[in-house]
């Protein structure tokens, strides 16, 4: 059984400025895009031939064994001279081992090692050859990378909705909230309009999530298919042809509410956003509309930045608790609209998709928060990830040229700040930081499992019952569509095929992330060979430590000949070598 226990923390080029730029409070809206710029080297360097560095270490005496059949890799020490090769050596011991790799029939292909930590706790890292060569040089702009207040509230903003959402609610059903942090911020002295009984046309006053209050107009309503009410309100000020016009209204009314829209697609994959429970704190299980509110949370006139949010905390009555005063008594969604508008249909999508990923958390609430307790909620980890994989299986009927993790979070993932985002624990939950993008890692090896195992695995991830520890959850996930593996030596799959840019027609099966439909969703293929070398970051150095559950990628270019290297692999860590 896993223990690892998370700490709670309270098109290429345009994707990759998207994905740093539009986040979502409790969920990152589908990624977004502008305020930065990109910078590309005319002419990649030219990398060195490795031609036998060191005495060959016999073959016979390394545990380095192909891990592919039907592939490139013949044996132990052979490469056929085409096509993708996959080797692996893994070191269960409690110590650094060294070993040999030596594999001869090179003419000329890439080299690339993946160090993969499956253990529980991060490794010192040995001293290793970096060639940084070819990768896009990636230039941001204040507005990407956000300036240091900016920033902080909105990191302070996103990890407080999603405490609230795993955690914090708790505390309050369970009647243990007394005078804290929430209270003391949650004061308010007057209180907004009751939800519910507004017809098109009428407005109301909400509160945000930074505690100020906007009046909004229900521009809009429909019904879906199961009789659920889906309210679609607009900022007053923001209603305007030039802004959030009628037909832009009614295509977010209709993305969403649609017969086969966002709100069917939830309902398909995980069951009710809302219904029956024994809360008395809580809305009524019953006949409760949906609410989406199309606000501009910064009025920057920006696009991007705080893309969505999904807070639970509206889902509570306010019954004259302190701590409840800021309730808007809405089962709602709140989006931001200068992005909706000041980027075209670019921004439009990343909205569109962050739809679909709040409203996996608001769905998360209900199912796992509400109906088993506040110890099955997911970690943030789990929870982001969930979301992520949603937005994957719902892109395709949203718009087929667009996919979130595809077009936005796995380009990220290659090449986050001219690097990559490699080194990043899976479970330690870091958005846009100095050296991690954890939208990016999530999402993109969320897209590979859904592409490995299924909506069905996807299923039984979202509705997993009596496991409370997350890594647990998904680790019995993965051995029931895979038996003898887990999230250890899925993560070292999903490293080398990003990595080492295996082809998705490559004949590995393992390593690949090939288009899949099943029950009316459709996932288009993700292809890293398609990304290349240029569009691949590669660290610049050696991190000192491997943090757990996180890869490290270095390449030894083009190979002629036997590439042979000793390489220190660390205690509890798996080398890949990946030949193209």
């Amino acid at each position: 059984m896993y223990r690892y226990r998370t700490k709670s923390l309270l098109g290429f080029a345009a994707g990759l400025a998207v994905a740093v730029a539009l986040t979502a409070c409790g969920g990152g809206g589908g990624g977004g895009g502008g305020g930065g710029m990109m910078a590309f080297p005319e002419t990649p360097t030219t990398p060195p031939v490795v031609e036998a560095p060191q005495t060959p270490a016999q073959p016979t005496d390394s545990p380095l064994v192909a891990a592919c059949t039907g592939c490139g890799a013949v044996d132990q020490n052979t490469y056929g001279g085409s096509g993708t090769g996959v080797w692996q050596a893994s070191n269960t011991s409690t110590i650094p081992v060294d070993i040999p790799v030596s594999i001869k029939g090179l003419n000329g292909q890439l080299v690339t090692l993946v160090f993969t930590n499956e253990s529980a706790e991060a490794v010192p890292m040995p001293a290793l050859q970096i060639y940084n060569l070819g990768g896009k040089t990636q230039l941001l702009s204040k507005s990407v990378i956000g300036d240091v207040e900016p920033n902080k509230v909105d990191v302070a903003a996103k990890a407080e909705i999603s405490e609230f959402n795993r955690a914090g609610f708790g505390k309050l059903l369970g009647g243990k909230a007394s005078k804290s942090m929430y209270a003391a911020k949650l004061t308010a002295p007057t209180a907004p309009s009751q939800a519910s009984g507004y017809a098109v046309g009428q407005q109301r006053t909400v509160y945000l999530n930074d505690r100020s209050q906007r009046t909004v107009r229900l521009a809009d309503q429909k019904m879906t298919g199961d009789g659920t009410m889906v309210n679609v309100w607009v900022e007053a000020s923001e209603l305007a042809p030039a802004r959030v016009s009628d037909a832009l209204v009614t295509r977010m009314r209709d993305t969403f509410a649609g017969t086969g829209g966002i709100y069917d697609m939830l309902v398909k994959v995980g069951g009710p956003l809302w219904g029956p429970h024994a809360e008395s704190f809580l809305l009524d299980g019953t006949a409760q509309p949906i609410d989406i509110f199309f606000v501009n949370f910064d009025q920057n006139n920006q696009a991007y930045g705080l893309g969505g949010y999904f807070w639970a905390l509206n889902n509570f009555k306010k019954d004259g608790d302190p701590q409840l005063a800021m309730s808007n008594e809405s089962l709602s969604l709140y989006m931001d609209t200068e992005t909706m508008y000041l980027d075209g249909e670019r921004g439009l999508k990343q909205i569109v998709t962050a739809l679909a990923h709040e409203g996996m958390h608001m769905q998360n609430f209900y199912r796992r928060g509400v109906q088993m307790g506040v110890e099955f909620t997911f970690d943030i980890w789990l929870e982001e990830m969930s979301a992520l994989m949603m937005e994957d299986w719902a892109s395709f009927k949203l718009d087929e040229a667009h996919n979130a993790i595809r077009d936005v979070r796995f380009p990220s993932y290659l090449n986050y700040r001219g690097v990559g985002s490699y080194n990043c624990s899976l479970l330690n939950w870091t958005p846009m930081a100095a050296t991690c993008e954890s939208y990016a890692v999530s999402g993109s090896f969320g897209g590979f499992l859904n592409r490995q195992f299924g909506l069905g695995f996807f299923k039984s991830v979202l509705n997993s019952t009596g496991i409370e520890d997350s890594a647990d959850i998904l680790d019995a996930a993965i051995k029931a569509q895979r038996a003898g593996s887990g999230i250890g030596k899925e993560l070292r799959r999903f490293s080398a095929a990003s990595a080492g840019l295996v082809p998705v027609s490559s004949g590995v099966p393992e390593y690949t992330m090939p288009a899949r439909s099943e029950e009316g969703f459709n996932l288009v293929d993700i292809d890293p060979a398609f990304f290349g070398e240029v569009e691949r970051g590669l660290p610049s150095a050696v991190p000192a430590q491997l943090e757990s559950l996180a890869s490290f990628p270095v390449t030894r270019y083009h190979a002629t000949g036997t590439y042979n290297e000793t390489i220190r692999v660390p205690q509890g860590t798996t080398l890949t070598v990946i030949v193209n």
